[in-house]
């Protein structure tokens, strides 16, 4: 286990883990962690190199009663100005593995967690594959694009997915197949506390470049958003049944409002972006007035598809 030097008591505890082949970092500032380049220290971050690993940590945290969060790419939280007590884990190092299978009209893959989206896309663009197509643009980790089942235009992981393999907090593994996950509108089901390692994907044979053709088609839908040029973390609220959070935050006279450091993008009304010193408490309040005003206005109350973890 490699470490850095500084470390609290609290975090010493960890060194009872001898066998645990990642890499471990303690007081660690997590802005270098999130899309949004915001947040406080965590106590701990933890990498693991493999499953072993995983389940190490999982069943330490446990026993000690820390408090477990799981990231990514870090592209849908926000953490607060105050940090996070507990112990992070950060999936990106060992978990990007990925196999294919065939099997007839379709094929199989069982990918990592922490496989980038657009990784994934770009696999299934060279071999001719269908499904994906409407991941192009949306950032992060395959885990956590499951976890809130991601979509746009259409389209959800819920849609290309057949089940998860996961730690629960104990570190067991489980197999949670695809009508246990309880997939629905950028959430799901899954057993509170475990964490996927695996995703296991059903992709449609076809012909490459009519995937190519889908898949460039769904990026030129996206120019609004490709053009935001600061650090965001993608939509902040979820789009109410029927409607755009968008279009009810920009008709609500938001678009372009500031609060410190972060701003309601001017070029997506349902984007806050870090004009370069945000805080987490800037983008709160820019939240918590987009709420306000379109619910004053239409009379719907917005729902964040952002997380928030940490203390102010």
């Amino acid at each position: 286990m490699t470490t850095t030097d500084k470390k609290t008591p609290v975090q010493y505890q960890l060194f009872v883990i001898q066998r645990f082949k990642g890499k471990v970092l303690f007081d660690v500032p997590m802005s270098g962690y999130t899309s949004w380049h915001i947040g406080g220290p965590a106590d701990v971050m933890a990498f693991p190199a493999d499953e072993g690993d995983l389940r190490d940590i999982m069943t330490f945290a446990e026993s000690k009663g820390f408090a477990v969060y799981v990231i990514g790419a870090g592209t849908n939280i926000l953490v607060r100005d105050g940090g996070v007590r507990g112990v992070v884990i950060n999936m990106m190092e060992g978990f990007k593995d990925i196999t294919w299978h065939d099997a007839g009209e379709d094929v199989k893959a069982v990918a990592g967690a922490g496989l980038l989206l657009s990784e994934l896309l770009s696999e299934c663009k060279g071999r001719g594959l269908a499904g994906l197509e409407f991941a192009c643009g949306i950032p992060g980790a395959l885990g956590g694009a499951v976890v809130m089942n991601a979509g746009a235009y259409g389209g959800e992981m819920k849609d290309v997915c057949d089940g998860v393999e996961l730690v629960t907090k104990k570190g067991q593994r489980r197999f949670v197949p695809k009508d246990e996950i309880g997939f629905g509108y950028r959430t799901t089901d899954l057993p509170k506390g475990g964490i996927i390692t695996r995703v296991h994907l059903r992709f449609k044979r076809s012909d490459a470049a009519a995937v190519k053709e889908r898949i460039e088609a769904v990026a030129a839908k996206r120019k609004a958003s490709a053009r935001i040029a600061y650090p965001n973390a993608g939509s902040v609220f979820k789009n109410p049944e029927g409607n755009s959070a968008g279009r009810l935050i920009e008709e609500a006279g938001l678009k372009g409002e500031v609060s410190g450091g972060a701003q309601v993008s001017s070029a997506h009304a349902n984007y806050i972006v870090n004009l370069g010193n945000a805080k987490a408490r800037d983008v709160l309040q820019l939240m918590a007035a987009m709420r306000d005003r379109v619910y004053s206005r239409s009379g719907v109350l917005l729902e964040p598809e952002i997380k928030v973890l940490g203390e102010d």
